[in-house]
């Protein structure tokens, strides 16, 4: 869902720039806050949902202090510590960002009169799925992360 969502936030934010691009150069307007949407909210919807793919896909920054010798309960037991510091930073992002996002008011575009609040709605939505997949890893369910691969990495593939 996160990789979906992130897609069409990308794409929309493509469509978006490159249609005001097309009206400033050929045009000689544009309009004002479709950069404002472009940058503000969509950059911050992809950049967040972003991360909860990453997490989801294991893909953050790993240190491997201990050698591959160590006892496998002990890598067992930093990788469940590794899941529960993910789950309690996925709880914070959901719990700060729907306070966040109650505690603004006004309006981030002039013309089509947004509230502020949409910029950071899916903060806390971005929280909710690295929370759920830290948990699915903190106790060792399958989270069929090999589907976004199979789906988004044969792209083009002759079969």
């Amino acid at each position: 869902m996160s990789a979906i969502l992130a897609s069409m936030c990308l794409a929309f934010q493509l469509v978006i720039i490159s249609t005001n691009v097309i009206m400033r150069y050929f045009f000689a307007s544009g309009i004002s806050w479709m950069e404002e949407i472009s940058s503000c909210v969509l950059m911050t919807a992809f950049t967040f949902l972003s991360m909860a793919i990453g997490v989801k896909l294991d893909l953050h920054i790993n240190v491997n202090l201990f050698p591959k010798g160590t006892p496998q309960w002990v890598t067992t037991v930093l990788l469940k510590l590794k899941h529960l510091i993910l789950a309690v930073i996925g709880f914070v992002f959901c719990y700060y960002g729907i306070l966040l996002i109650m505690g603004i008011k006004g309006s981030i575009a002039s013309v089509p009169s947004l509230p502020a609040s949409l910029k950071f709605i899916l903060i806390p939505l971005a929280g909710l799925l690295i929370f759920c997949d830290s948990v699915m890893g903190l106790f060792g369910m399958d989270k069929d992360d090999q589907y976004l691969d199979r789906k988004f990495m044969s792209v083009g593939e002759k079969r």
